[in-house]
């Protein structure tokens, strides 16, 4: 059955039992003893066999943000961030007040190396040594399960390659046309996660990539290139750079905006020179969503995106916000709790807290990924529900502790806010596409989810034979 069919099918049975709430609450859940009764039998067996049926992995999606000049960001569906390149205070754009794992910093001009800017006490990676040579990295960010910190590892010594680790690559370059004898050297960094391959260029100042540059990019699915001049290739040698590369989406960066103070090349002279060979594509808001899941069309795209985020209405940030708000009061219930207390079996046959835990996330990350993917074939429908009854279902991860399985609701909750974007012109009250559900009657009801879920498994804590620890 296709993703389509699958999503399709799911909104039908689901929300033919969510048209009475409180009914389907206890059906679905079997967190209501009564519940379990012969008589619902078949309907929870047809039940299972339809949530039996689990999506293959489609590849995880990548956020790519813009920040204006040469700062962007990337965030990774493990909730992991990358901030390259945060601009100086004096150059016309507001703070965007971002924080992330790890910074990186291509060359060390001032509108590429405000580290301080950067929140989350990150780790700090400079693209040139003290002698101002490209240091040659190849490291892996990532933080494991069941870690609260993030790990630094060297490549030829880490012990894990996990897909949600990110991968990066330095590659020398210059920052101008003469081999950096006017402004020295500038770090290509190759970015890998989730199976995607992001390239951000800094301050390149060569017309033309060598042979050797090529063979260490490979092939490239988002590449960030300056093309606004002056201190970079400009918008006819960007252009030539991008059909040596031949990436699948180009994302213009460094170039005039009404905001800069640097009197740049604007926009206008890249598209024009890159012409037919790429679809030209203009976004609202500063965020390109990749993932490794094939999409889009047949020629490459170049996407020009607005370095201001796409701002939802305040109706709609009142009803994220409580949505939000009710998942990071789920968090602190279940950060409390170890593994063994995660996987508790009660007595009286209702769930594990961890089943809770996962239905949850699961349930969020479903249905918004359901009407993301009908707006952006970069995103496609995520299924991570464990199966319904009791006696049934299997833990996920049923060695993650509470703390990890809080994060993991972070992420899903992480996931809904960044490509919320994806919303835009969207009526609060008109049937989503892909879905059977309203943006509000949905917020509304993960919002109650996460209430009532929670709900039931303190009340797990009152159990004679809950674990101590």
């Amino acid at each position: 059955m296709s993703d389509a069919a699958y999503a399709t099918d799911n909104d039908s049975l689901y929300g033919e039992i969510a048209d009475n709430w409180t009914a389907a609450h206890a059906f679905l859940d079997m967190e209501n003893p009564i519940m379990q009764r012969a008589n619902l039998l078949l309907a929870v067996t047809t039940l299972c066999a339809f949530f039996s049926n689990a999506h293959a992995d489609p590849g995880h999606p990548i956020a790519v943000r813009w920040w204006g000049q040469a700062m962007v960001s990337i965030e990774t569906h493990w909730n992991l961030r990358i901030v390259i390149d945060p601009y100086g205070e004096k150059i016309g754009y507001e703070n965007p007040h971002v924080t992330g794992n790890l910074v990186l910093v291509t060359h060390e001009h001032g509108d590429h190396n405000n580290v301080e800017m950067v929140g989350g006490e990150p780790i700090v990676l400079r693209g040139l040594d003290d002698a101002g040579k490209v240091r040659t990295m190849d490291y892996y960010l990532d933080r494991p399960p069941n870690s609260e910190k993030v790990q630094w590892v060297a490549a030829n010594e880490s012990s894990f390659v996990r897909k949600e680790a990110i991968r990066i690559t330095s590659i020398p370059a210059w920052h101008d046309d003469t081999e950096g004898t006017q402004r020295g050297a500038d770090a290509l960094f190759l970015i890998e996660v989730d199976g995607v391959r992001i390239v951000h260029c800094g301050d390149l100042g060569q017309p033309h990539l060598t042979d050797e540059q090529l063979s260490a990019l490979g092939q490239v699915d988002v590449l960030l290139i300056p093309v606004g001049g002056v201190y970079t290739v400009d918008g006819a040698q960007a252009a030539d750079i991008v059909r040596q590369v031949n990436p699948r989406i180009v994302v213009p960066i460094h170039y005039k905006t009404p905001n800069l103070v640097y009197d740049l090349q604007g926009v206008q002279g890249f598209l024009k020179a890159i012409g037919d060979d790429c679809e030209v594509v203009r976004a609202n808001g500063n965020t390109l969503g990749v993932s490794a899941a094939k999409g889009g069309t047949a020629k490459p795209q170049a996407v020009v995106l607005d370095f201001v985020p796409q701002a939802l209405p305040k109706e709609w940030r009142e009803l994220f916000a409580a949505k939000e708000q009710a998942c990071r009061d789920s968090q602190q219930v279940f950060a409390k709790l170890s593994a063994a207390q995660m996987n508790f079996k009660p007595s009286d046959g209702t769930h594990t807290p961890r089943w809770n835990a996962e239905h949850m996330m699961g349930r969020e990350l479903l249905f918004f990924s359901q009407i993301f993917s009908q707006i952006d074939s970069a995103i496609q429908p995520m299924d991570l529900n464990p199966k319904q009854m009791p006696a049934d279902y299997v833990a996920s991860h049923p060695d993650w502790t509470g703390a990890e399985e809080a994060r993991q609701m972070e992420r899903v909750s992480a996931f809904t806010r960044r490509f919320a974007c994806l919303l835009d012109g969207l009526k609060l009250d008109e049937q989503a596409p892909g879905s059977r559900w309203t943006p509000r009657g949905l917020l509304e009801q993960m919002q109650r989810h996460y209430n009532q879920h929670t709900a039931n498994v303190k009340k797990k804590f009152e159990l004679p034979d809950w674990p101590a620890e």
